[in-house]
Parts: structure tokens; C-alpha cells; sequence
């Protein structure tokens, strides 16, 4: 029996120039599983007839071709990819090893799977240019915000003018974890109680890494939401386990008319 309809998508940002926005699981049946509902990852071991539908579903809220909504193949790592004209493809993206994707194109739908890291959409509006991070611990610690930003400015973009919203991503209270992780962050980060482990604020060092790349914290927002915590509203590795479905945050720049 299906519970009562609720969203696919959650739009962020909607202006003239720019659309941007995250996926929730939305409608589940009463013994959902891991990979239900929504959920376009392509290398978790989900069905790839699923995924394409997926795919085609955003494509149509979007208002693009599904080749034009752009995933990753996320590695936890620092390599950033700039969409260009040359390779403005899902086949060709769904193949690059890469943790940010970064583009001035028009009509097309960037963006990163995450079920707990944090997914981070960034926009220069003036400069017409957008970009989406995946930072989970490890990226995040080695950098992959500052390449991010970086590789924006290197087309064009201003870090001042630089708009960031963290997405739904897992909370301070959920990210327990061991010693040799906590010591990698800013104690400012770091939650410790008496008789249990560190506990890590993801977000706010992401939010922390944004400020370092020159990006004003006014100008930094955040969902607020753990996945975590939430486990029937989006997917968490930590809830559900490593096989199963990925929230997909999403930005485009609007094709001009």
C-alpha cells in the first residue's frame, strides 16, 4: 500500500538565470527498499532501468533532454570537472572520476549523489557560472571546496559574488566517528562527551572550508536537515547501508530565450 504522495524535489534557488535543488526519496511503499524511490545513481548497485527513469523524471521537471542532467562518478576525492560543450553528456560524465562539476553552459543540469556526505551548490550569478561538490570527510579535509571554488574562478567567477547552500547532509549529532578522523578537523568542529567517540560538525566545516575560499558566510546557506535522521525522507548510507539509493542535488543555469 503507498503512503500519501510527497515530493520528488525541493527547489534551493529560482531565479531569472539560475535553478537549483536537491531530491527527497518521495512516495515509498510500505516495505520500501534500499534503492526506492527516487534515486538516479548509476554505480551503487541499483537497477540501471531505474536509474534511467529517474533521470528521464528530472529531465522533465527540469525542462532538459535526459543526457543533460550530469552526474560523476564520485571517488571521495579532489578532482573537479569543468562541462564544457565537448563534453556536455551523461555518457561521457557518468564515466569521469571526479567530485565537483563546474559549468558556464546553459541548459544543463549538473550535480552529485550523496546518502550522508554533504552536497554543496554553489552560484555566480553575474558570471553565469554554477558549480556542485560532493564533500564527504575525506574530500572535504583534502580540499575539495577550495578546488571548487577555484576552478569557478579560473572561468570567471568572483569568490565574493560566490552564493553556496549546503544541502540535507548528516547531522553533528549522527557523524560519530574514531579518533584518527576527529584529529583531522578544527576543534571547533569536534563534539566530545565523556564515554563516547568524537562527534564531527560536517557542515560547518564545510562551511568553514567556503569561508577560506573567499566566500562571505552571509552568502552561505544551509537545508538544516540530517539524512540521518530522516531515513524515509532521504537516503543515508549510515541508516541504510552503503547498498542503497543517493540523494542527487542538482544546479543549472536556465537556457535563455
Amino acid at each position: 500500500m503507498k503512503t500519501d504522495k510527497v515530493e520528488n524535489f525541493v527547489t534551493i534557488y529560482d531565479s531569472l538565470s539560475v535553478l537549483a535543488g536537491y531530491s527527497c526519496r518521495g512516495e515509498l511503499t510500505s516495505d520500501a527498499g534500499s534503492y526506492e524511490s527516487f534515486s538516479l545513481c548509476h554505480y551503487v548497485g541499483d537497477d540501471p532501468g531505474h536509474v534511467v527513469a529517474c533521470r528521464v523524471e528530472l529531465a522533465r521537471e527540469l525542462g532538459v533532454k535526459p543526457s543533460l542532467v550530469l552526474a560523476p562518478r564520485q571517488v571521495h576525492g579532489t578532482a573537479v570537472k569543468r562541462v564544457g560543450a565537448s563534453c556536455c553528456d551523461y555518457g561521457t560524465i557518468a564515466k569521469v572520476e571526479a567530485d565537483a562539476l563546474v559549468t558556464d553552459l546553459t541548459g544543463v543540469a549538473i550535480g552529485v549523489n550523496t546518502a550522508d556526505c554533504v552536497p554543496v551548490l554553489l552560484w555566480d550569478e553575474d558570471a553565469g557560472i554554477v558549480a556542485a561538490a560532493h564533500a564527504g570527510w575525506r574530500g572535504a579535509v583534502a580540499g575539495i571546496l577550495d578546488a571548487t571554488v577555484e576552478k569557478m574562478a579560473r572561468i570567471g567567477a568572483v569568490c565574493q559574488r560566490i552564493h553556496a547552500f549546503v544541502c540535507p547532509a548528516i547531522c553533528v549529532s549522527c557523524f560519530e566517528v574514531g579518533e584518527e578522523v576527529a584529529s583531522q578537523f578544527p576543534q571547533s568542529c569536534v563534539v566530545r562527551m565523556p564515554g563516547s567517540k568524537p562527534h564531527v560538525n560536517l557542515p560547518e566545516f564545510v562551511a568553514i572550508c567556503l569561508g577560506r575560499s573567499g566566500i562571505s558566510r552571509d552568502n552561505i546557506s544551509f537545508s538544516g536537515e540530517c539524512t540521518r535522521c530522516n531515513p524515509t525522507r532521504y537516503f543515508s548510507a549510515r541508516a541504510m547501508g552503503v547498498a542503497s539509493g543517493r540523494n542527487f542535488s542538482y544546479i543549472m543555469l536556465k537556457a535563455r530565450k
